[in-house]
């Protein structure tokens, strides 16, 4: 019997440049984007609690307001070295298997994180994912799960500033850890972008939504299979670019090291 002490932790805050507050933003029906997300992964039977990791800017005061009153613990840190934040989060809350997600992702899904739980159990591995990048990308249900060891030598080793930012460079790139990658909807060829970063994402996660409406907790296989028969949504947010701020951080970090 698995007795890992297996934590979710919704990575989350107000400060997004794009879309200030999308958090908090309601999706359908008065729901606002980050309770609607934890909605759709609560049900998650592998998962033995889920917290949100927001930062300890005034301006995230409000989250941790939100979360008190629906009962969701909250975790408090360092606002631009998240790689921080999340160790010590895991620390406090004595985790062996971290599920790292982030808000932007509301049509996440329980029945994804179950999945990527089980394939990072049974390949043994120290790191697993859904979605990295092409061909294994699956944008607004990515999810990431490691072990705390692996965690643990990320936040002791970890020097570049990206690293720290998007908590999982260093694993993934050290070459020390059993990384592996999988999509969830192996059949799907479409890289479709499906995480909210600006307005355009939201109208477009809104629009899922109240097509489903009143059902909240259909799956990501109805969702692509939706965007097949209405092709027409993607046009949307057509100007969206998938990890936009990662890709920034990287080339940020490049040009700060003089390298091109």
């Amino acid at each position: 019997m698995d007795r890992k002490n297996k934590i979710l932790i919704i990575q989350a805050r107000m400060g997004s440049s794009r879309l200030p507050g999308k958090v908090l933003q309601a999706v359908i029906n008065d729901i606002p984007l980050l309770y609607l997300m934890y909605e759709r992964i609560s049900p998650a039977q592998q998962v033995d609690k889920i917290i949100v990791a927001t930062s300890d800017l005034p301006q995230d005061d409000i989250i941790e307001t939100q979360c008190n009153a629906w009962h969701l613990p909250v975790f408090r840190g360092d606002e631009q070295n998240v790689l921080r934040r999340f160790y010590d989060a895991a620390t406090l809350y004595q985790a062996d298997v971290i599920i790292r997600i982030t808000a932007d992702c509301v049509l996440h899904h329980f029945k994804v994180i179950e999945w990527c739980i089980n394939q990072f159990l049974n390949l043994k591995a120290d790191y697993f994912s859904n979605s990295n990048e092409p061909p294994v990308l699956e944008d607004g249900w990515d999810t990431e799960v490691f072990s705390f060891d692996a965690l643990k030598t990320a936040y002791k080793n970890a020097q570049k500033k990206y690293e720290q930012e998007h908590v999982t460079p260093y694993i993934k790139q050290s070459g020390q850890f059993r990384c592996y990658y999988q999509k969830y909807i192996s059949e799907n060829k479409h890289n479709y972008k499906l995480s909210v970063d600006n307005i355009n994402d939201f109208t477009l996660s809104q629009k899922i939504f109240q097509h489903f409406y009143p059902n909240l907790l259909f799956e990501v296989n109805e969702v692509v299979q939706v965007l097949q028969s209405h092709p027409e949504w993607l046009q949307i947010n057509q100007d969206s670019i998938i990890n936009e701020r990662y890709i920034k951080s990287i080339q940020q970090e490049n040009k700060n090291s003089g390298l091109r």
